[in-house]
């Protein structure tokens, strides 16, 4: 099954610094987190369901959501959401439905964030719209979910079978690929985003 993992998961990781104290949020089921543990890296894993038994040796993991959670701020060197900031704030993924989970989530991370920490997230992006597990987010919709933020973006689509890179003025014509009997089932077009919180830049 092609889906954007093939290009997600690489570009994300590749963002990641090579030390320090990273936290991944939603990291149940995710297949990353072993290339994430390394030398010189702390890894922390958030999740509100509990897969603590099934994550890799030697990470820290935080039985709660992202919202509304106990971690102490200035901690992390960098904050990862893998196709996870979407679902945020929805009934789904073990965690009840609440309004704009998304920017609230973007909000805890700007707490948790040390000075030139850096957040990296990867979402589906296309034609803005909302169903009860995810959003897909529209590039207008990004500059809003992000005008607190410095941040820089790329973009792939899927196309002939494969994820290729997309220029911003395409992005809104793609669609969610949702019917599940499809091989294909997945993100129509995927963002990755690298960002730092525009307050704290400013204030240096």
């Amino acid at each position: 099954m092609t889906n954007e993992r093939v290009v997600e998961v690489p570009w994300a990781l590749a963002q990641l610094p090579q030390s320090g104290v990273v936290l991944d949020v939603g990291s149940c089921e995710a297949t990353y987190l072993a290339a994430i543990v390394g030398p010189g890296r702390e890894i922390h894993c958030l999740d509100p369901r509990d897969c603590s038994k099934s994550l890799p040796q030697g990470v820290t993991f935080h039985h709660q959501s992202i919202v509304g959670n106990d971690l102490n701020a200035c901690s992390f060197d960098a904050v990862l959401f893998l196709s996870t900031l979407e679902h945020i704030g929805l009934p789904t993924y073990g965690q009840p439905l609440f309004c704009q989970g998304d920017r609230l989530a973007l909000a805890e991370t700007a707490r948790l964030l040390r000075p030139g920490g850096r957040l990296v997230v990867t979402l589906p992006v296309g034609r803005s719209r909302m169903t009860t597990w995810f959003r897909q987010y529209s590039t207008a919709d990004l500059e809003i979910l992000f005008r607190e933020w410095i941040w820089e973006v790329c973009y792939w689509g899927y196309e002939d079978d494969r994820f290729v890179p997309i220029e911003a003025g395409d992005v809104d014509g793609f669609e969610y690929r949702e019917t599940f009997e499809q091989e294909s089932f997945g993100a129509g077009a995927v963002a990755g985003i690298r960002a730092e919180p525009r307050a704290r830049i400013s204030a240096t």
